[in-house]
């Protein structure tokens, strides 16, 4: 290596230092750049874009990414089949059912008041959905989406509402699951997630998707009326119970 001499003290000094260690003299450092020869510069930029130009790094990059996007299709590809799947919901009835009487028996316990606890099936609410909402398919069709049913699951503590509309005849589902309180005639109703075909969505974004339901819950004014003026209600596996209380 090439050492630098002060010319004042007489002190060996690193080739990378500037001034003197000991008396802080300005180092001649003509001699250390002069040391890098030019054969050796041009042989460090020749290394240089050898590796730029390297056929075999190059593969590896392209392969890297090319690896990347086949990654990100198949994950793509596979959130486009789950929202396309249907969802685990009972088949549609291929005959009309007859009109189902909880509209009726619910006001007419509210307006007698007495105490009258009413406990139904889903398959009981689901006919009433479907005789209920008959009337108004025309007013739920959407542009390119026309409206076939609302279905109702019954689970503990919760209840899952999906909707089921056609596109160009081919059924999309979109679930909303949510807890429901009665308070002060009002029902509050708190998200429990949802899904698009069978793509689980976390509460928190579903509080966001809830305008696609925007509409059948307008189409369900008259019933969910009802349904807050009642004093509690209770929710379990395939049956929801409706408890009226008289008031005192």
């Amino acid at each position: 290596m090439t050492k630098l001499i002060c010319p004042e003290c007489r002190r060996e000094n690193e080739p990378e230092r500037i001034y003197c260690h000991d008396c802080g003299t300005k180092l001649d450092r003509s001699k250390v750049i002069s040391s890098v020869k030019p054969s050796d510069k041009r042989a460090q930029e020749s290394k240089r874009v050898r590796d730029m130009f390297n056929p075999h790094r190059a593969k590896m990059r392209f392969l890297f990414f090319k690896i990347c996007k086949v990654i990100l299709g198949a994950c793509a590809t596979a959130l486009v089949i789950l929202m396309i799947l249907p969802a685990e919901v009972p088949p549609p009835q291929k005959e009309a059912l007859s009109l189902s009487q909880i509209g009726l028996e619910l006001e007419n316990a509210i307006t007698s008041h007495r105490t009258a606890p009413l406990q139904y099936t889903q398959e009981q609410v689901n006919q009433y959905l479907g005789s209920a909402l008959k009337s108004k398919q025309k007013a739920l069709n959407k542009p390119w989406l026309d409206f076939n049913r609302v279905v109702v699951g019954f689970r503990e503590g919760k209840c899952d509402l999906t909707v089921e509309r056609s596109f160009f005849g081919y059924s999309l589902f979109t679930t909303d699951s949510v807890a429901v309180q009665l308070a002060d005639g009002k029902i509050k109703a708190t998200s429990r997630g949802g899904a698009i075909g069978r793509l689980p969505v976390y509460p928190q974004l579903m509080q966001y998707l809830d305008v696609i339901f925007a509409d059948v819950w307008t189409a369900l004014d008259r019933e969910r009326k009802l349904v807050s003026k009642a004093s509690a209600v209770e929710f379990h596996d395939k049956t929801v119970a409706l408890t009226v209380t008289s008031p005192q």
